[in-house]
């Protein structure tokens, strides 16, 4: 079956080379007018490649901050202490070309301004302080403990190995990414944070009728 769809194609694509590229660091904040009760915010930051060897070490520190659900930093800061919104979150997106760290929020028009200004400040304070030890110790146990969940389908197999292929990391990674994992250390998340949350850097772009914000340019 994949000899008679693919047999065709040429043994070596003749591609057009595509550079590498980078958001400009100049902190932005856009806003798309939307007569709707709620405003959503996405905002991000370049980042790190794949390959980067401070890579793991953002991927953890993403964990804390943004991408732990309600373990995050952001749920609890902008959520649970401020009731401000109910989903808050970040990630990392290594792509081929580009890298970048991204999150989003949505709230009522009212209340945006004052989550981008929580969240923003959460960037700041974890580039300047770092997690606690707890927090790195909680991170680490879940990531590695999750794993093997995803390994519990035959489609997830599938992307785990096509990812792995992909970005080129080896047939050994499955063994080696835990270790890697728990590698990370309080000095590697301080300095990564340090390297990628720039937080006067932030690109915002707002869609909805936020009260009280204009758009600005850095």
């Amino acid at each position: 079956m994949l000899d008679k769809v693919f047999g065709g194609l040429a043994a070596k694509p003749d591609l057009i080379p595509v550079e590498m590229t980078k958001p400009v660091a100049q902190g932005t904040q856009r806003i798309v007018e939307m007569n709707v009760p709620q405003s959503v915010a996405i905002f991000g930051l370049g980042a790190m490649a794949r390959k980067d060897p401070d890579f793991m070490a953002a991927f953890v520190m993403n964990q804390i901050l943004g991408g732990g659900g309600f373990a995050s930093r952001l749920m609890e800061e902008v959520r649970e202490k401020r009731g401000l919104a109910y989903s808050v979150y970040s990630y990392l997106q290594p792509f081929k070309h580009a890298s970048i760290f991204s999150g989003g929020v949505a709230t009522k028009n009212e209340s945006i301004g004052q989550s981008l200004d929580v969240i923003r400040g959460e960037l700041k304070r974890m580039a300047e302080v770092g997690p606690t030890a707890e927090e790195l110790a909680g991170a680490k146990s879940y990531l590695t403990g999750s794993y093997a969940l995803r390994f519990d389908t035959n489609g997830k197999i599938g992307s785990q190995l096509l990812g792995i292929m992909i970005e080129g990391l080896g047939q050994d990674y499955i063994d080696k990414r835990n270790a890697q994992v728990e590698a990370v250390t309080m000095a590697d998340i301080k300095r990564v944070a340090q390297r990628l949350l720039k937080s006067d850097e932030l690109i915002v772009t707002i869609v909805g009728r936020p009260v009280n914000m204009t758009p600005t340019k850095g």
